[in-house]
């Protein structure tokens, strides 16, 4: 038994001794390894190819170089922006631009040409209210190689194509061997309602505004491809011009009424006016007294005239003072503009006649007055 505990007493004591001696080797005397660093050499190059530098090239819009919108007096073209145009069916117009492109111009995708009456404000755009005497759509397409122009709207005669025209031109501004540079024209003769569009009263000539109510605003767009760009550009121009009133009334039928003394007579058939205004309009008619074509003391009132047709369903006579009757609008008042066509047909005109009893026989005639305002 004393000889085992002196066995473990002697293997504590050894192994004391084992961890004193590292302890002193490793912070007295040095570490028992050495660990030595390896010598690289020399390094003289070092090659580093994961990035890139990027150069985004921008691709320049076309530019509207000038503009002019001009009436064809006598072959030559006078400008017309900021004032107003006649609408009589024969008077010449057109639209002309002159557009750039360092791109070249196979860029140019279309022009675009809108115009509408801003129904008296400048807020308004094209085609807001629908009518063919309101809007006009022109364009220019270039996708092809090979132009194409059209007339995009209107389709009922209230606007006629005229020429167009493509004429290479010059930009002093631009880069030889890439810069292109067009002026083309469009042109077109408006139809008798064209919407009249008086102005606001005092013209304003600074180009490239719209700041006169009641007046015909033009935009004028160019879309460019982009080339290889992201996405299309589109630039514009927007300026205004006014119409003058028209109003004419191109026929009128011929009533005839066949009766007896006594009878309320009406006329063999309605007859048919045939009328044209390009603003909201009024129209009435008025006739004098009968009286006998052979003896013109006989005659029959025209308070015993009666007469309708347009807005007017039920008869209404004329009275013994002057004063027509009014088929549309009033006295003051007015039946809106008509936003398509070119001329108002009224076929339901009606005409009577109460024959008073005793009323010598024969023909009678008395003159018609038609009279149609335009505001």
């Amino acid at each position: 038994m004393e000889l085992e505990q002196k066995k473990k007493f002697f293997s504590a004591i050894v192994g004391m001794a084992i961890i004193t001696s590292l302890v002193v080797n490793i912070f007295v005397v040095g570490p028992i390894v050495m660990i030595g660093k390896a010598d690289p050499g020399d390094i003289p190059h070092y090659w580093h190819n994961t990035t890139t530098l990027n150069v985004t090239v921008l691709h320049f819009a076309p530019r509207i170089l000038w503009y002019d919108f001009q009436y064809n007096q006598g072959g030559t073209w006078v400008s017309k922006l900021n004032a107003q145009i006649d609408v009589n069916n024969s008077a010449e117009y057109r639209f002309i631009v002159n557009i750039s492109s360092d791109q070249g111009w196979d860029d140019i995708q279309f022009v675009n040409i809108t115009a509408w009456y801003d129904q008296g404000t400048d807020s308004s755009t094209y085609n807001q209210t629908v009518g063919g005497n309101w809007n006009l759509n022109l364009q220019y397409e270039n996708t092809t190689g090979t132009a194409a122009w059209r007339m995009l709207w209107p389709h009922g005669g209230e606007f006629t194509e005229g020429t167009y025209a493509d004429i290479v031109g010059f930009d002093p501004y631009g880069s030889i061997g890439y810069t292109e540079c067009h002026n083309l024209s469009f042109s077109f003769v408006p139809s008798y309602q064209v919407r009249y569009a008086p102005g606001d009263g005092i013209w304003n000539n600074t180009y490239n505004t719209t700041d006169d109510a009641e007046s015909w605003n033009f935009i004028m767009e160019v879309t460019d491809s982009g080339e290889d760009a992201p996405a299309s550009s589109t630039i514009w121009i927007t300026d205004e011009f006014g119409v003058y009133s028209y109003s004419e009334i191109v026929s009128a039928g011929w009533p005839t009424i066949i009766g007896h003394p006594g009878e309320n007579a009406t006329a063999n058939s309605n007859i048919t006016l045939l009328t044209r205004s390009n603003g909201n309009y009024s129209l009435s008619t008025d006739v004098e007294d009968l009286v006998h074509r052979t003896f013109p003391a006989a005659t029959i009132s025209r308070e015993l005239i009666w007469v309708r047709g347009g807005d007017l369903d039920l008869f209404d006579n004329f009275t013994a003072s002057s004063g027509g009757i009014y088929f549309y609008g009033s006295l003051g008042a007015y039946h809106l503009s008509r936003a398509n066509g070119t001329d108002l047909t009224t076929n339901d005109v009606e005409y009577k006649c109460n024959i008073p009893l005793g009323q010598m026989a024969g023909d009678y005639a008395a003159a018609i007055r038609y009279h149609l305002t335009t505001t």
